[in-house]
């Protein structure tokens, strides 16, 4: 039989007695050791052991790592190029007068 709990100290602070059991692995924890997760009361350690076992893998796409690096690039050029294309097509609507100097006199 165990010992009740206002005779038992923290597992992690020997000086500081029990408040609470954890009812995944049954130590006795201090009230600052101790938290609620999900409306009970459990030890970091539980708590981290679930979340490890609750997280799922995360998914990797056979294509997503090597094809990013072509897709950004691509974009890139094509950015670019439309640019370019963009400022050309703005000096070629320049009249033919502005470039023979007329315009300044």
């Amino acid at each position: 039989m165990s010992a009740p709990l206002a005779k038992t100290t923290c597992l992690v602070h020997p000086e500081r007695p029990a408040s609470a059991r954890c009812p995944s692995c049954g130590t006795f924890y201090c009230a600052e050791c101790i938290t609620e997760h999900d409306g009970r009361l459990t030890c970091a350690r539980c708590l981290a052991e679930e979340q490890q076992v609750e997280a799922p893998a995360p998914r990797k796409s056979r294509f997503a790592i090597p094809l990013m690096p072509v897709i950004h690039l691509a974009a890139g050029i094509t950015i670019l190029w439309l640019t370019y294309y963009a400022v050309a097509q703005i000096l070629l609507s320049v009249p033919a007068d502005f470039h023979d100097g007329t315009v300044w006199e």
